[in-house]
């Protein structure tokens, strides 16, 4: 008795957890030829019942329904999981074109309905017969093909789409590379992209190409399928020219011989695999200007923005660190968002804020978050104010500007423990910040010298000695500090003068990928240090880097026309194998000695 019930109980449980997360859904091709026989199935992961069919009136049906049943169960961690799927088959056929739509169907599983999704179908006309003519006429043409050219020019080709082509500056815009094809495809290699003169470029996670979608294309029907997406972001104004893309691939194609045999009607034509290399055409995207009305806390962000601002603690003492993080989020040109304006008390020693990216790509945008930490400290006590921050993005959809203020921060200072004002190198954190100074001195016990009361301190030699060595020591120091100061206060020299430190440290990154054999990270590397390094030394901000205005730089810098092609030629090629299958070690090799050639010839030029 107790065995049954424990097997009932066990069979209710199989059947409770069957019913959970029912789907039912329908599916059929888009797009069908006039006359094409095509199937209709409808599937639910379900024990069904009183399965209702929509009324079909556009589309005769040659078969159907035909029923299939599968039953699966999975023991995970202790736990029982059974599933029974059904599918409901037909097979029909369109006979006039049109657009047409099959309403949803109903099904019934313990109890309760549920409704599958429609299906929107579109019937195009018969294009074999359109084609008969113009084939026998080309007939003698596709006889013995072997020069890689298909039957007909349209059955295969690539285009690169954008969903916009009129942006603001900084609005982000869409690109997909889709490829369209009447023909089998048998492999498709050498894929090079566009370069994006004037954009700067994220890739879109796209799912490997292993199949194609039909779709119609001036009334003729394509498999489609994405290759890659992008999103872009205009870093200038006007008309931008997205360059095509060329790739490479094979198709299977059916050739007939000069000489026909008594069995070629029966056997049919040759298969032959013809090599094809596609190019799409050249796309324009109009750029426009932002309208005025801009603030002084406008940086450049375009798209829909929050911000947030805190401190860690409001109360603190002299020479205490405090942390103040400003965090910026939403969908935009998030990357390329500067730091706030944040005027701090002159009271207050305050250092370059350390920035941390979270961002993901997808065909909505760029959407994450930037975050600003600042590490100030108070020199002196009492109460201080730091004025309500103001962040200002362009909305796009709004099309007006739009400002986020903070609210404004108070601080109160107590005197801590010591009053002599310390100093801090900047860059450590608030954890990092130590003492290097003190106030009291300990009291000389051991035995010392004196002089006798006739003689004066002040007519000794050692006291002018002293006096001459701390003159000139203080005034070395001070000349010092002013040198600094200078030095530090033009920007563009101190990035001239890092250029070479940071170039070498990513050089030596690239060399750990190089030989680890990571292909895309060793030329992801290897790109960010050559920009990094032309940023640095022509005064370039990163973002508005390109191949154009490097170039026109390098020949104001009177560089020789072969050290700008090296530059260009290693640009590019790191470019694609970035992108390409992973190569030989002995062709990452290669580009990473032309990057250190190339390094030394701007560093003897640049300077």
């Amino acid at each position: 008795m107790k065995k049954l019930f424990v097997l009932c109980y066990f069979l209710g449980w199989l059947g409770w957890t069957s019913a959970q997360n029912v789907q039912f859904t329908a599916q059929a091709p888009k797009v069908v030829e006039a006359g094409e026989q095509f199937e209709m199935v409808f599937s639910i992961n379900g024990d069904p019942s009183d399965f209702l069919v929509p009324k079909i009136t556009d589309f005769r049906i040659l078969f159907g329904p035909s029923t299939s049943q599968s039953t699966s169960t999975q023991w995970v961690n202790g736990k029982v999981t059974t599933s029974s799927n059904y599918s409901y088959s037909y097979i029909m056929i369109g006979t006039k074109p049109g657009k047409y739509l099959i309403g949803p169907a109903e099904i019934t599983v313990n109890g309760k309905k549920y409704k599958s999704n429609p299906l929107n179908i579109e019937v195009v006309a018969n294009a074999s017969v359109n084609k008969q003519t113009g084939n026998a006429a080309t007939n003698s043409n596709q006889e013995n093909t072997a020069s890689g050219q298909v039957s007909n020019e349209g059955d295969i080709f690539i285009r690169v789409i954008v969903d916009k082509k009129n942006v603001f500056l900084g609005e982000y815009l869409v690109a997909s590379v889709k490829l369209y094809s009447k023909a089998n495809i048998s492999s498709i290699d050498n894929v090079q992209f566009p370069a994006f003169d004037g954009f700067f470029k994220q890739d879109i996670e796209t799912p490997p190409l292993r199949s194609l979608e039909r779709e119609t294309v001036n009334g003729e029907i394509y498999g489609t399928g994405i290759i890659k997406k992008f999103i872009l972001i205009p870093q200038k104004t006007g008309e931008l020219k997205i360059d095509p893309m060329t790739m490479n691939c094979s198709i299977q194609q059916q050739v007939k011989n000069r000489r026909r045999g008594v069995f070629d009607d029966f056997f049919g034509a040759t298969v032959q695999t013809v090599p094809q290399k596609l190019k799409s055409k050249t796309i324009s995207v109009n750029v426009k200007q932002l309208p005025g009305g801009k603030t002084d806390s406008f940086n450049g962000a375009v798209g829909k923005f929050n911000m947030d601002a805190k401190t860690d603690k409001t109360s603190a003492k002299t020479n205490d660190a405090i942390t103040l993080k400003v965090t910026i989020s939403g969908t935009g040109n998030i990357k390329l968002i500067e730091a706030p304006k944040i005027n701090f008390p002159p009271d207050f020693d305050s250092y370059d804020p350390k920035v941390n990216l979270n961002t993901g790509v997808a065909d909505g945008g760029v959407t994450g978050s930037k975050t600003f930490e600042y590490l100030i400290v108070p020199r002196n006590p009492g109460e201080f104010r730091i004025a309500p921050l103001a962040f200002t993005y362009f909305d796009v959809s709004s099309n007006q500007y739009k400002t986020i203020t903070s609210k404004e921060f108070v601080f109160n200072i107590e005197k801590g423990e010591s009053s002599q004002a310390t100093t801090v190198v900047s860059g450590l954190s608030k954890e990092d910040v130590k003492y290097i100074g003190k106030d009291i001195f300990f009291i000389k016990t051991n035995n010392f010298a004196v002089s006798p009361k006739y003689e004066s301190l002040y007519t000794s030699i050692l006291w002018y000695s002293i006096y001459i060595v701390s003159l000139l020591s203080f005034i070395t120091v001070v000349w010092f500090r002013r040198r600094n100061i200078m030095i530090n206060s033009n920007v563009a020299l101190v990035k001239n003068r890092r250029a070479d430190k940071f170039a070498t440290k990513r050089l030596k990154q690239a060399k750990i990928h190089l030989d680890a054999k990571e292909n895309e990270k060793f030329y992801e590397e290897l790109l960010n240090g050559i920009w990094g390094y032309l940023s640095d030394k022509l005064n370039i901000p990163l973002s508005e880097l390109s191949r154009e205005n490097a170039r026109e730089m390098l020949e104001k810098h009177n560089l020789t026309p072969e050290i700008i092609q090296d530059f260009v030629q290693l640009v590019d090629n790191c470019e694609y194998e970035r992108y390409a299958p992973p190569s030989q070690s002995i062709s990452m090799q290669n580009d990473y000695d032309k990057a250190i050639d190339l390094m030394l010839k701007l560093q003897l030029k640049l300077r």
